[in-house]
């Protein structure tokens, strides 16, 4: 597979990845990604493989946006259910102190 046909392909299943949310491969493509680039580094580039890299550019960011806003959710969710896991702590052990008090009276 030439460099060309490989940019085209990583862009392909970048895409794929994202859409499925696929977060493993997303980063299994990500390293996939940078070794291809890095030995691609020194060789000449033409015009079409420079436009294939500027539309993988542009997937990867728009992939790596789709994972940030769905982490920041995550974290969102995850703070949430914390606080609510405290609030019915706290109301259960006020339950339990309430009833402690009510059975010593």
């Amino acid at each position: 597979m030439d460099d060309l046909q490989l940019l085209d392909w990583q862009t392909r299943a970048l895409a794929a990845a994202g859409k499925r949310q696929d977060w493993e491969r997303i980063q299994q493509l990500d390293s996939d990604i940078a070794a291809s680039l890095v030995s691609m580094h020194g060789r000449e580039i033409s015009d079409q493989k420079r436009e294939a890299m500027r539309t993988l550019q542009q997937v990867h960011s728009y992939v790596h946006q789709m994972v940030r806003h769905k982490r920041d959710e995550l974290s969102k969710e995850m703070l949430q259910q914390r606080n609510q896991r405290e609030g019915a702590l706290s109301y259960a052990v006020f339950m339990d102190q309430e009833e402690g008090q009510v059975v010593n009276e």
